[in-house]
């Protein structure tokens, strides 16, 4: 995967850093059913705490760590965001110029057995999803029209069952 996206962890901060206002920082909450949700409680940090580069429209927000095994794995395609936004410490994020397709891809066979090898943790312990081991996963892609193409329906797909939802 590695050769196709850029693989970042997220912020580390203090709870001396937390505004009530400020830079959005994005967490596993965001994530709902592979749709990716704001909320009026996210957490906000002091501008001046940020290291990271910020997060941007299309990449791919990814729960890494979580204490809840079967939340380790969880990912979306962020949509709707403001400029000032990062993600957090547990989380990973995935740059690429076919983000959708390779978002819709995360939704099949591949990366569900992926997970099911490369999560360490239970037994009370965090569920871990290695930076390392996704950059390192093998994944097969068409031709790169093919790819916009598959890409392209699955956000309309995405979209339509989102529309429903909120009806």
């Amino acid at each position: 995967m590695g050769e196709v996206a850029e693989i970042r962890r997220g912020l580390t901060y203090k709870p001396s850093d937390i505004r009530d206002s400020g830079v959005r920082v994005l967490r596993s909450s965001n994530i709902d059913e592979d749709t990716f949700v704001l909320h009026e409680d996210d957490i906000f940090v002091d501008e001046k705490s940020i290291n990271i580069e910020f997060v941007q429209e299309n990449d791919i927000l990814i729960t890494a760590a979580n204490g809840s095994n079967r939340l380790v794995g969880k990912h979306a395609l962020i949509k709707g965001i403001d400029k000032y936004t990062v993600h957090g410490g547990f989380m990973l994020l995935i740059t690429s110029s076919q983000s959708e397709f390779i978002n819709a891809s995360m939704s099949s066979t591949w990366y569900f057995n992926f997970i099911n090898r490369n999560v360490s943790g239970g037994n009370g312990a965090i569920g871990n999803l290695s930076k390392k081991d996704l950059e390192n996963e093998t994944i097969f892609l068409p031709s790169l029209p093919e790819q916009t193409a598959i890409g392209d329906f699955f956000s309309t797909l995405d979209r339509s069952i989102a529309l429903h939802q909120r009806e």
